[in-house]
């Protein structure tokens, strides 16, 4: 009977640590918008995918945003963020976040992001241009 408390009792608060660290891995979520910027980009591609498959009834694509929520994107977090990262490492991040460089960095990561991939596009297209002329050439 007392290994069965025992067990029980170290079960339990095994499960609660779970639980906080799961908690922590929300509100990093939530804090650096990777929900919200996945759900919203499920949100814009649905135009794409309506395109796409002109057959697909349009309750299905307001089905499918509704289910495509932030909420969800961050619960599937949870296991990745929890693979790669301590609940100490969590609690930096938090608190790294927080701070005024990490709102800083949360402001313009977006921009940063966005920019490098226009200069990587317009690489990739100067690159081929320049390719095309030299075999064009040989």
């Amino acid at each position: 009977m007392k290994r069965i408390i025992a067990v029980s009792i170290l079960f339990l608060g095994v499960n609660t640590f779970a639980q906080i660290k799961e908690a922590k891995i929300k509100e990093l979520v939530a804090l650096t918008g990777g929900d919200k910027l996945a759900s919203q980009a499920v949100s814009e591609n649905i135009g794409k995918y309506q395109q796409a498959y002109p057959g697909v009834p349009r309750k299905f694509w307001e089905e499918f945003s509704k289910e495509m929520s932030p909420e969800k994107f961050a619960e599937i977090y949870v296991p990745i963020y929890n693979k790669y990262y301590t609940e100490t490492e969590i609690d930096e991040l938090i608190k790294f976040y927080n701070t005024p460089l990490g709102k800083k960095v949360l402001e313009v990561m977006p921009l940063i992001l966005k920019e490098s991939m226009e200069a990587g596009r317009k690489m990739g297209e100067e690159t081929s241009a320049e390719l095309m002329k030299k075999i064009d050439a040989e």
